[in-house]
């Protein structure tokens, strides 16, 4: 595993315990917006991943997929442009994967565990 991939996995999981520490300790103190704001972190994030990747459409693309009225010069830029904002928006996942956690471990817990009879 290259040394970057290393420091990502190991920020995603370092965010993943800090964010679900710190949303539990606010919902134990009553803290009545913590949910809202995360749900809003969330939507916020994957909007701005999204758009900052240009919905994903050079993803995966070869030049021969892009239109002929593009010279070869511009399908090789927008191909490495594409990769490159790819690379430069990883860090949005490192916090948005740990957002998603966060809130599918409280919904399984308010939701899901009662139904089996454990939890609340």
């Amino acid at each position: 595993m290259k040394p970057e991939n290393k420091k990502l996995l190991l920020r995603l999981l370092l965010n993943t315990v800090l964010l679900i520490a710190i949303y539990f300790i606010a919902a134990y103190l009553q803290f009545p917006y913590i949910h809202y704001i995360y749900i809003s972190a969330g939507i916020g994030l994957g909007f701005y991943y999204v758009i900052y990747n240009r919905g994903f459409s050079g993803k995966g693309v070869t030049p021969e997929m892009l239109p002929s009225a593009m010279s070869q010069e511009e399908k090789l830029a927008f191909i490495e442009d594409s990769k490159a904002r790819m690379q430069k928006s990883r860090w949005v996942l490192t916090l948005l994967i740990p957002i998603i956690v966060t809130v599918a471990i409280d919904m399984t817990y308010l939701f899901i565990l009662p139904l089996f009879g454990v939890g609340v």
